[in-house]
């Protein structure tokens, strides 16, 4: 099994944290930006073995928390919480496919929502839960998307030739 580098793991991290805080939050999606951070951290979770996802999720979840949230530490907790869910989850499905992988994202993704409502309500924050249920389709749609190109891209740099070792009950998980 071939793995990446951190030294190629990181810029891609850091691309997508200056997309995340720049132009999805200019260019909204249906009043909603999807996190592209979470998507990464479900990707890099699920295909590699090492935890490039753990680790990554926890900087740039903490940047992230830096830059646009009003309590630090709300999406590094969510990311290391959807690293450990999706490690459990790793062991049982075959990471090669997209299924599972999508899969993870639609768990992860009103994970993501509804713990971030939490920790803002605990700490204060007005916000009903009705927000976090109005925002659930949109980035259930969206993430899952995104995270099935990312998938498609970086399985090719995980495992080469995949196809080769398909045994019969790989074929759909």
């Amino acid at each position: 099994m071939n793995t990446m580098k951190y030294y190629i793991a990181v810029p891609v991290f850091l691309l997508m944290f200056l997309i995340q805080t720049t132009l999805l939050h200019r260019f909204p999606i249906f009043s909603y930006s999807p996190n592209l951070l979470l998507c990464f951290v479900v990707v890099f979770s699920f295909l590699y073995e090492k935890p490039y996802g753990l680790i990554l999720g926890i900087v740039f979840g903490a940047m992230l928390d830096v830059a646009t949230s009003w309590y630090f530490g709300v999406q590094t907790v969510t990311f290391v919480v959807v690293y450990g869910v999706i490690s459990a989850f790793r062991r049982i499905f075959n990471h090669e496919k997209l299924l599972p992988d999508v899969l993870m994202a639609a768990i992860a993704t009103p994970l993501n929502c509804f713990f971030v409502w939490g920790v803002y309500r605990l700490c204060g924050s007005p916000s009903d839960v009705m927000n976090a249920v109005r925002a659930l389709p949109v980035l259930l749609v969206t993430q899952c998307v995104l995270t099935g190109i990312l998938h498609l891209i970086f399985v090719r740099s995980v495992i080469r030739h995949r196809k080769d070792r398909k045994a019969e009950w790989e074929v759909y998980l």
